[in-house]
Formats: C-alpha cells, structure tokens, sequence
C-alpha cells in the first residue's frame, strides 16, 4: 500500500515527538544528577560508608578538695594548694540529659545578622532553583529528619517579602532559601559521624524533592571542630554541690517547700529552682533520695538530705551565684536542722568555700576566653 504525503509526514512527525521526549527526558535526567553533585559534592568523603574512629568517652571534671574543717595548719596549707580534676565518681548525683532539639527549631524572625553562633555551630544553606510552600518545605523536612540525632535551628527567606521567617509547621510564605544552623556538640558528646551521615542523606532527598543546591561543609573539618568543641566543654563542665544531711530525724518535705518558696525558688521538673528575674536558673536544690520532688508527694516526702547544685557553665557570674547558694544552705540548714557538708560528710571550712569560689572564677574565665561565655544562650545550648 502506498502511502500518502500526509500519512508519512505524520510519521515524521510521530518520529521527531518521541525523539524530543527521548532528549528532553535524558537533559533532565543530566541536570538532576548535576544538581545532586552540586549539592554534596562528590569529592566529599562518606561518613556512613568511611565511618570516623570511634568517639572518645567524655568525662567531665570535678573538684577534688579535701573541704573538712577540723584540719590542723599544716593541713590548711595543704588544702589552699591547686586542688586535682578527676573523673566523676559513682555516687555524684547526675540528673538525665534533656532530648536533643526537634529537627525544625524555629529562630526569631528578621534576624538577619548574628544568627549564626559561630563557635558551637556549622552553617548549611540550602538554594532553590524556584520559591517553594514554606509550609511545603517544613512538612517535608520533618518527615525527612525523624531519624536525624543532631540539634538543628533553621530560618527561612522569603525573597517576595524581603525578610527571614521563623519556619515552622504553620509558616506561610514562598522560600527561596534555607539557613540552617548544626550544633557541634552538647551534653551527650559531639556530633557523630552517624549523625551527620542521616543529615546529609536528608538534605540530599531534600535537593532531589525541590531541585534545590545544598552548600554543605566539609564532612571531615566539621567533624573535627565537633570533637575540639567537646574536648573543652567536657573540660569546664563542673557542677558545685552542697549537701545538707539531716540531724536526728529526716527532712520533711512539707517543710522543706515551703522554706524553698520562702528562698525564692520554684519546683519544676523534680527540682526546685532558683531562677534571677530573666528566669534563668544559678542553683537548684535536689533530693539525695532517688525521688525527685513533686508537687503531689511533699507532703509524705522524708529525706535524709538534700543537694544545692551549682551548673558552672551554665550561670552567669558563678562567683556570686555560690556565694549566694551558700547563704542559702546555711540558711535552710538552720531551720532544718541540718549539717552543710562535703561529699565526705566533712563540715565546710571558710578557706575551702573560698577556694571552689575561686576555681568556679578560673573555669568561667577560660570560657570567656574561648568564646563562649557561662550563663549565655550559646553556654546554655552547649550544656544542654
């Protein structure tokens, strides 16, 4: 059969349509895969596949000073020497590390300058090739980072609007760019490779999802900033405690609240707080039973003593703060009936609480030379 001109140019044409899709199908398929790349760089090295050396176990410092008071002078003398850092030990009251930040934390908005905290944090942008949902954006982000073990702040551009937005789940607007700030370390040790691994996998879907171009650092320099940045954190991280022991018969709860309130502080989270008018918390008072404080169990609650704690990197002026914690002690100890003692059950003498009080100023001292200085937020995200 003979075909018409009219029939062989629609096979012509038929031709030249499939050819077209054909080519169209394989550009994208090069842009994608280039847009991969440039998101996290194929140079970069695998810290899933080429895990790191293991972590170093963090151990933090205490004070090791003999705090008695019925020393003879040759003793004093020993006591005023430069006291030791040693290893917690066994019966040191540890309260549970909070749960890393959600992986969508949202930042004050049109904070354009100083966001990032430079010393404790590594910066990711991630760049779309066109404005997407902010509300798109977070939802898919959540789903991606459920399995992401690493503290995240993010903020997001808005190029229409001409400002930063604080994302979160209900954000509106059109982004066509996302800061992201990755915390380095915090109480639990330093961002592993395991973690940062997870991170990169969803940033990498996330590129795939919206076309977008990922400016990620290096995996193996971040890494190691995290490590440094928890080898001097675990170098300041003390806490100062005060314990006072019970006389002839246990500490009543009912009692001890309202001598509590009657301080100033505030029962929360099985502690009770003493909070300066900013609500940031200088010292908390701690049951040295393995019950914590709870509204609803005062009133039965007898305990053979009690902790004032003092979080060194965490309070601003830590000098004052344990002068004022041991006012505090003194003061409760009186009406309680207690003795303020050391761990070893030693009365406190005036030349050890002078000595903590200076080592509590060398510690917070050296943080401010570092850069992070004690009772900041940046202090506050550290030690968390």
């Amino acid at each position: 059969m003979q075909l018409t001109e009219l029939q062989m140019g629609l096979i012509a044409l038929g031709v030249l349509g499939v050819g077209a899709v054909i080519g169209y199908n394989m550009w994208q398929e090069r842009r994608h895969r280039r847009t991969a790349e440039r998101a996290l760089g194929d140079a970069q090295p695998d810290v899933l596949i080429d895990p790191l050396a293991a972590p170093v176990r963090r151990v933090e410092p205490t004070l090791d000073i003999d705090l008695g008071s019925s020393l003879g002078a040759a003793q004093d003398d020993a006591v005023l020497t430069e006291p030791k850092l040693q290893a917690a030990a066994d019966d040191t009251v540890v309260m549970p590390p909070p749960a890393r930040e959600t992986a969508l934390t949202p930042v004050a908005a049109d904070d354009a300058g100083g966001w990032l905290d430079a010393r404790i944090e590594e910066q990711v942008v991630i760049e779309f090739d066109s404005p997407v949902a902010a509300t798109e954006f977070s939802r898919t982000w959540e789903e991606l980072t459920r399995a992401v073990d690493a503290a995240l702040r993010l903020r997001g551009h808005d190029a229409q609007a001409g400002r930063w937005l604080a994302l979160t789940p209900d954000t509106a607007g059109m982004l066509t760019r996302v800061d992201m700030a990755v915390q380095l370390a915090d109480r639990r040790g330093p961002l592993s490779d395991a973690s940062l691994s997870a991170l990169a996998h969803a940033l990498q879907a996330v590129a795939d999802r919206f076309l977008a171009v990922v400016h990620f650092p290096d995996a193996r320099q971040l890494l190691g900033r995290a490590r440094e940045l928890d080898e001097f954190a675990a170098s300041v991280d003390v806490q100062i405690g005060l314990n006072l022991v019970a006389g002839d018969h246990p500490i009543s709860g009912t009692k001890l609240r309202g001598l509590a309130e009657a301080q100033g502080f505030v029962l929360e989270g099985g502690q009770f707080h003493a909070r300066d008018d900013a609500g940031v918390t200088h010292y908390t008072l701690v049951n040295q039973d393995a019950a914590q404080f709870a509204p609803e169990t005062m009133k039965s609650l007898q305990t053979p003593g009690v902790t004032l704690l003092l979080d060194v990197p965490t309070v601003p002026d830590g000098a004052r703060a344990f002068d004022r914690m041991v006012m505090v002690a003194e003061q409760l100890a009186h009406a309680l009936g207690a003795r303020v003692v050391d761990d070893n059950r030693q009365p406190l003498s005036p030349a050890s609480l002078g000595l903590i009080r200076g080592k509590i100023a060398e510690f917070q001292a050296r943080m401010t030379q570092f850069g992070v200085a004690a009772g900041s937020p940046s202090s506050r995200r550290l030690f968390s």
